[in-house]
């Protein structure tokens, strides 16, 4: 049952990211670099909520405006979240919790629902309210996520 849990929780994350198929994956300096930050963070004792955007925003402003360079941007930074959110949940799982393994797959159909119906917002309001619309929602959303599974899998881990 544990290995169908497991196995159901990392499909609907990878499946989740609604990142076109022709997306690249993430490069690996990406990763690193937000890794870097959220360890900086960790040893900081924070959350790590300042490493959003570490990737993004610096791409953006060199997008100067251009919309399709600034949501291509976010897509670039979403690409390392999610490859980030995979391995939290695998860690998640680690701990061998049946009730927190069960949890964490409810909660991803509901993090994906609301990711889903309230991103989308973003693309219809006055563009500004958040440069590159719903990619950046899609971004934030996920990166908060991930925030929350690494915590959570230090602790069913006991780091």
């Amino acid at each position: 049952m544990n290995r169908v849990i497991a196995a159901a929780i990392v499909a609907a994350v990878i499946a989740a990211q609604n990142i076109p198929a022709r997306a690249q994956p993430a490069p690996p300096a990406d990763i690193a670099a937000i890794e870097a930050c959220l360890k900086k963070a960790e040893d900081d004792n924070r959350f790590g909520t300042a490493c959003i955007g570490l990737i993004a925003y610096p791409c953006r402003d060199k997008a100067q405006g251009d919309i399709a360079k600034t949501k291509a941007c976010a897509a670039r930074e979403l690409a390392a979240w999610s490859a980030l959110m995979a391995t939290a949940v695998k860690r998640v799982q680690a701990g061998g919790f049946k009730e927190i393994n069960a949890a964490v797959a409810e909660s991803e159909k509901g993090w994906i629902k609301l990711r889903d119906s309230l991103c989308p917002v973003f693309d219809k309001v006055e563009p500004g309210t958040l440069p590159g619309d719903a990619a950046y929602c899609r971004l934030q959303t996920t990166a908060h996520r991930v925030l929350l599974l690494r915590k959570l899998a230090d602790a069913v881990n006991e780091r």
